[in-house]
């Protein structure tokens, strides 16, 4: 399988925390992210929340942007946005290390 497509650029990203172990992310994962801009509703993205980055599903409503987390720990909720946050990419592959 080729986890890497021409025309991208990637980054790795080790993955901290449980707020997406449903998704398949667990704490220490390695995260492939493919830098791109936009992303769709229920990709998991990279987004950059005030210089902090998070993990998330991506879901755009109207002129609201929700970060959902895909979590068995309840203290996760989701992060509700107009604007003041950057798409840095979206998870393309999770490495198990």
């Amino acid at each position: 399988v080729e986890m890497i497509k021409n025309g991208y650029k990637y980054f790795l990203l080790k993955a901290e925390g449980d707020s997406m172990d449903k998704a398949g992310i667990d704490n220490g994962d390695l995260l492939l992210i493919r830098q791109q801009q936009n992303a769709e509703n229920g990709d998991r993205i990279l987004a950059l929340i005030d210089e902090e980055a998070t993990v998330k599903e991506y879901n755009k409503s109207g002129g609201m942007v929700i970060l959902k987390p895909k979590s068995s720990n309840k203290t996760h909720q989701p992060i509700i946005l107009t604007e003041n946050f950057r798409i840095q990419g979206i998870v393309e592959n999770v490495i198990k290390l």
